[in-house]
């Protein structure tokens, strides 16, 4: 496209065609992260899969971050990209509580303090997508702070939430809640066939 060209696009046009055009991998994905772009990260995906092996991909978006230190989960977390992080969580061997460099806060930090500040039910839906990939409400950020401490007022359904995420992974339920049902399972039928 000539430049003279470029001048008729709209702004919005303009920035994602210097997206397409030549910004890096690292700048697409996280463009893709801050404006919930699901297209765009595939797009990134895609161009990845081909020519890299699963843990190649995954020491990518785990090694990825902003200027600021936030790793792509964070960065999910602070826009309201539910749809994005979604999708980075179903990346194998993904990292689901890596630390920001300057607070050491997890995503999920990032996700109640969105829900304290901005959205409640997105906040704690992102929130609640992260501990079920594995997200570790128990880890306290560089201020000694576990994320339910976060909570506000506002958001006090989602510290009730935390809170018994953080009791049920102190006390080993969760694991044990699948092991009865696989137990149970395997018991039955060896008995059907006596």
């Amino acid at each position: 496209m000539a430049d003279e060209d470029v001048s008729i696009l709209s702004p919005l046009s303009r920035t994602s065609l210097t997206v397409i055009q030549g910004a890096s991998p690292k700048e697409q994905i996280l463009e893709a992260c801050r404006r919930d772009n699901v297209e765009l990260f595939h797009e990134v995906l895609k161009d990845m899969s081909g020519k890299k092996s699963k843990e190649e991909i995954a020491e990518f978006f785990n090694t990825a971050t902003d200027t600021m230190g936030n790793h792509l989960l964070h960065v999910c977390a602070n826009y309201g990209a539910y749809d994005v992080m979604d999708e980075l969580l179903n990346v194998e061997y993904l990292e689901c509580d890596p630390l920001t460099r300057r607070d050491k806060e997890t995503p999920i930090h990032c996700a109640v303090r969105y829900a304290n500040e901005r959205e409640v039910e997105l906040g704690e839906a992102m929130a609640k997508m992260l501990i079920d990939a594995g997200g570790d409400p128990r880890v306290k950020d560089g201020h000694g702070r576990k994320p339910a401490e976060l909570c506000t007022p506002r958001t006090e359904e989602l510290r009730s939430i935390l809170i018994r995420e953080e009791y049920a992974l102190n006390e080993g339920l969760k694991h044990a809640d699948m092991q009865p049902e696989d137990e149970d399972g395997g018991a039955g039928s060896a008995s059907d066939s006596e």
